[in-house]
């Protein structure tokens, strides 16, 4: 398989003016203004104003990267692997994240796998899966499927409701299949023509999180800034510790736990376990997108190719 990266990312530019209203002196009074509870006015004040300020950090964070992205994906290594430029600080990172991991989540991750019943644990995947619906409901808005958005949306309403905040879910029982979209993926249907979908810029090994690359990194900003449930705790100024920081570490934890024998397994297996990670990374991501430009199932198509090879 041989990888190219040669077409740049357009530059983002995000602008946000503001200008002051001269007939704001001429404001009329409203008479039970003064009546209002101190602490409830400084609430609703508050909220437009955090809502403003969250959405600008991330949207100049994501414009920072799409920058990044642009000014770096034009290169062409005719390399057979994927382009990974700065190598060395990716491998640094990835043993600090393999310390953490061997330390604390691979732990926590087995205490959960053996000591959480099977009907929790799938409740609490069916939990996050309900709170990441209104993300790919978005995002297949713009892969042009506002078709398979509404469907998706709809079980989001039904597993909310019925489904006891989706604890349960109801949608799938009722024929509602659930899909996974993000931005990484919708940047890569939407690649220019010639980009293979193995061409995702350069390589990133991503602290407390993992694998990445340039387009998935930028895909991963934009999927927290367009987030209803990351915009909504800064509204009402809910601190990230309480509502972000649970929703993240049981998500590691039950991705770890689900994860945990395919790792153990290419890692017992390979020469470099950098290497083998970043390989399988790189084909999967690169078999999701492949899918979507060419309307395919990836599973059937997987199976497809292997009964080939069997033939063969």
């Amino acid at each position: 398989m041989h990888f190219k990266v040669q077409a740049p990312c357009a530059t983002l530019a995000f602008e946000q003016r503001r200008g002051a209203t001269p007939l704001g002196a001429f404001r009329p009074r409203v008479p039970w203004a003064g009546e209002l509870d101190a602490g409830l006015a400084l609430m609703i004040a508050s909220v437009p104003k955090s809502v403003t300020a969250g959405v600008r950090r991330s949207a100049v964070t994501a414009a920072l990267i799409a920058i990044l992205v642009g000014g770096c994906a034009s290169g062409d290594t005719g390399a057979a692997e994927p382009w990974d430029p700065i190598e060395t600080p990716n491998r640094f990172i990835f043993a600090v994240n393999r310390t953490v991991d061997m330390i604390a989540i691979r732990p926590l991750a087995v205490m959960y796998r053996d000591g959480v019943p099977e009907r929790a644990q799938k409740g609490v995947r069916n939990l996050l899966d309900n709170l990441g619906e209104p993300v790919t409901a978005i995002n297949e808005v713009f892969q042009g499927d506002p078709s398979r958005a509404a469907t998706t949306m709809a079980r989001f309403l039904v597993n909310s409701t019925l489904g006891l905040a989706g604890l349960f879910d109801v949608a799938t029982m009722l024929g509602m299949k659930r899909t996974k979209e993000d931005a990484g993926q919708t940047i890569g249907m939407w690649a220019a023509k010639g980009v293979e979908p193995e061409n995702g810029g350069f390589y990133l090994v991503l602290p407390l999180v993992g694998p990445s690359n340039a387009r998935d990194a930028t895909g991963l900003m934009i999927d927290y800034a367009i987030d209803p449930f990351q915009i909504l705790p800064i509204a009402l100024n809910v601190d990230w510790f309480y509502y972000s920081g649970p929703r993240y570490a049981l998500s590691v934890i039950d991705y770890r736990s689900r994860t945990m024998f395919a790792l153990d397994d290419l890692e017992k297996n390979s020469v470099d376990y950098y290497a083998a990670l970043r390989s399988a990374y790189t084909q999967n991501r690169a078999e999701l997108i492949r899918a979507k430009r060419e309307k395919t199932d990836t599973k059937s198509e997987l199976e497809r190719r292997d009964n080939l090879a069997l033939v063969k």
